[in-house]
């Protein structure tokens, strides 16, 4: 109890000099206000990085990389958007900390409060996974109809010449492999026809003309020779 009288005693004596500046009540309702109304938003922000990285891995076809083997892991990394998933954590560590400054969140540790939050942001994202949002949001970039996360979402299909992924439509099949097209009108440079060369094994008799396919492959001299190939019938 004397501890308390003490430090309610030093408390006082700061404030009347001048060291602990006085604060009305108003000041702190509309501190916490902002200190809310900016953690929804930032949790909201995290909730549509982390929702819209699992959804661009699987409707890109990212995913079927790791079907692919050693060369297909490789590609997955290269791929995968990390920068979602990093934005996602900032985000987190960002909001623990006005958590922690600004409310009675500050009584729980600190790795305990952000794991809840974590876990809370997991299951929004899935739950969201569930939803048409992006899907919706997609289709909307695909007719060059949604400002801002347009390009975004455009690029959700595109091909990786790069890492050595394609996809697209097959024109063709013969003895030798197929050929694959893809044009999304917005001539880019993931544009294009490819010839591909299955690997060892693969079925040409599968592929139908007009079937989409997603090729993991390295280019030499204007041919592709896959190590891997998923159809996408189905999966659009």
């Amino acid at each position: 109890m004397l501890k308390e009288n003490d430090i309610r005693k030093s408390v006082l004596e700061k404030i009347r000099s001048g060291e602990v500046p006085m604060r009305s009540r108003a000041y702190f309702a509309l501190r916490t206000v902002l200190v809310v109304v900016m953690s929804l938003l930032m949790l909201a922000a995290a909730l549509f990085a982390l929702s819209f990285m699992s959804f661009s891995v699987h409707e890109s076809g990212v995913r079927f990389l790791l079907e692919f083997g050693e060369h297909g892991l490789v590609a997955f990394v290269a791929l995968f958007p990390w920068h979602l998933l990093l934005i996602s954590l900032l985000i987190l560590v960002i909001l623990e900390f006005l958590l922690n400054r600004f409310t009675p969140a500050y009584r729980f540790p600190f790795l305990r409060t952000f794991l809840w939050i974590l876990v809370a942001l997991i299951a929004g994202s899935t739950l969201v996974g569930f939803t048409p949002l992006h899907s919706f949001l997609l289709s909307e970039a695909d007719r060059n109809e949604l400002p801002v996360l347009g390009p975004f979402y455009e690029q959700v299909h595109d091909s990786h010449q790069e890492q050595g992924v394609y996809r697209g439509s097959v024109s063709s099949v013969d003895a030798s492999g197929f050929i694959i097209a893809h044009d999304d009108s917005d001539k880019d440079s993931d544009e294009g026809s490819w010839h591909i060369v299955p690997p060892p094994g693969f079925d040409l008799g599968t592929l139908s003309v007009g079937e989409k396919v997603y090729v993991g492959g390295r280019l030499q001299s204007g041919v592709v020779y896959a190590y891997g190939v998923h159809s996408l019938s189905g999966e659009e």
